[in-house]
């Protein structure tokens, strides 16, 4: 297997996450890459699916990745690898 590069963004409300987002997805839209985002929500609505049309994205809702869905994201993280992995 071989490792699939990745980027963990975490913070405060108002941190900059998104600002951050944002411009990493530039940079792959100019680099021709096609990054997969798996994002956490502690809500039940991810109020930032606009941002993210051409990309993958596995939506994680309603609890923290710590010790609420911990299941949910590993379930998610081995998707990611099978889709890599695909090509």
């Amino acid at each position: 297997m071989t490792a699939i590069p990745s980027y963990i963004l975490s913070g405060f409300l108002g941190s900059g996450k998104t600002t951050l987002l944002i411009n990493i997805l530039r940079y792959c839209k100019k680099k021709n890459l096609k990054p997969t985002i798996i994002l956490n929500e502690l809500g039940s609505v991810n109020v930032e699916s606009h941002l993210f049309e051409n990309e993958q994205v596995f939506e994680l809702l309603d609890g923290c990745i710590c010790c609420t869905i911990q299941d949910d994201l590993k379930k998610t993280l081995m998707n990611v690898v099978k889709q890599h992995e695909k090509g």
